[in-house]
């Protein structure tokens, strides 16, 4: 009978340090859970900045380029007008000479 009972503790004792072990492996478990996690985390993090500012980057060269279009073009056409009001300047002058001295 002491056997028996003897066998019942011991087996008593086995099974709770068998259970300490499972819950310091599902600690253990949890808290490099919880790390991999913030690494991702960071990782995640890290690449969504670098993607947004290689997208800002993207958008502010397009820009740059769409703006010196359209000051090229507004640089050619102001010239033209320019030129274009040269050219009748000379018109205009004997026109108000003529009227003014005839």
């Amino acid at each position: 009978m002491n056997e028996v009972i003897g066998s019942i503790l011991e087996a008593e004792a086995k099974a709770e340090e068998i259970s300490r072990a499972a819950e310091a492996e599902s600690r253990r478990l949890l808290e490099e859970g919880a790390a991999a996690a913030e690494a991702i985390r960071k990782d995640a993090e890290r690449r969504l900045i670098a993607e947004r500012e290689a997208c800002f980057q993207a958008a502010e060269r397009m820009a740059q380029a769409r703006y010196e279009e359209l000051l090229a073009a507004g640089k050619a056409k102001a010239e033209a007008m320019r030129a274009e009001a040269e050219a009748k300047v000379g018109t205009a002058a004997r026109s108000v000479f003529g009227k003014v001295f005839s």
